[in-house]
């Protein structure tokens, strides 16, 4: 039965092929670098398919005038809908009531889970997350409410104890250092790129949404967004050392562009990678060019 894991990358651009202003041109990056076949992730690179991985450029735009922003990104990637010419603009971080309502009508978690497919996301998060989140205090992200239409529950810190669910930050370190959680075991990058790729074996569609690198665009330096992006390179060494191709696909995605040019703080006009890899992944890449064909050609893929 195939399966797929998806790792959302919260904003991540196709910048210039220059190291003074893009990192991930700076940046060492074998594990990337492998899967871009030795290519760079930059905005001259054109669309390729080889044996092993495919690439696609992908418009986050979609035609709408202004920046790109985090809601209405991952509700076009949610629900497959050009959801900021539905509602006129772009929008975020967090969805309006219109793209909750979009979300809640369908996305492609409701429609796997509604198939008896099995659907997760893999991170755990803190009590504090629940609070807020039942208190009307904190909104919950796109993807993040595309995943309670589904009915499931989001991981606590319990599964995070038994080693069933992700820090947001990979490693758990966060969770003790920030969060005053002293028992929380601490993964290697290496150890939590495994074992998420060894979860993503017991589900249909698994999701990990990484938000770290949008705050680094928005706030860090050139050298922490370095030191981000080569870290979530290890994690991604680690996917790729316990994933073959009869596993099931990987998709690397991302909402709009921001990290990619430390230039500016602000979001980005840039395409933004879409990379695969694993089975049927060049099948999956020709069918991709805005957001907004991600769910389908996903959905036909699972069946």
């Amino acid at each position: 039965m195939r399966r797929i894991l998806i790792l959302f990358v919260d904003g991540v651009g196709l910048g210039l092929d220059d190291p003074d202003t893009n990192p991930f041109v700076a940046a060492n990056t074998p594990n990337l670098t492998m899967l871009m076949s030795g290519h760079k992730l930059v905005s001259e690179q054109i669309a390729f398919s080889d044996s092993y991985s495919s690439f696609v450029p992908t418009d986050a735009c979609m035609g709408v005038d202004g920046i790109p922003q985090s809601a209405t990104g991952q509700a076009a990637i949610m629900a497959g809908i050009n959801v900021p010419s539905y509602i006129g603009k772009h929008w975020g971080p967090k969805p309006s009531g219109e793209i909750r309502e979009l979300l809640r009508r369908d996305n492609i978690l409701k429609t796997i889970s509604r198939s008896n497919r099995s659907v997760m996301l893999a991170n755990a998060y803190p009590p504090s997350f629940f609070k807020h989140l039942q208190s009307g205090r904190r909104l919950p992200s796109s993807i993040q409410f595309a995943f309670q239409t589904t009915g499931a529950r989001f991981f606590t810190i319990e599964d995070l104890r038994a080693g069933q669910a992700l820090a947001s930050d990979f490693t758990g370190e966060g969770w003790r250092s920030y969060l005053g959680f002293e028992d929380i075991p601490i993964l290697s990058l290496h150890e939590a790129g495994k074992r998420l790729a060894l979860l993503a074996q017991e589900t249909d569609l698994f999701l990990f949404d990484y938000w770290q690198t949008d705050i680094v665009g928005h706030r860090g330096s050139m050298n922490v967004a370095i030191d981000t992006i080569e870290r979530l390179d290890a994690v991604i060494g680690g996917i790729i050392a316990s994933w073959s191709e009869t596993d099931g696909l990987i998709v690397i995605v991302s909402d709009h562009g921001n990290l990619e040019d430390k230039t500016t703080r602000r979001h980005t006009c840039n395409k933004v990678p879409v990379l695969l890899f694993g089975d049927g992944h060049s099948g999956v890449a020709s069918a991709i060019n805005d957001l907004t064909d991600i769910a389908p050609a996903l959905i036909e893929y699972l069946g």
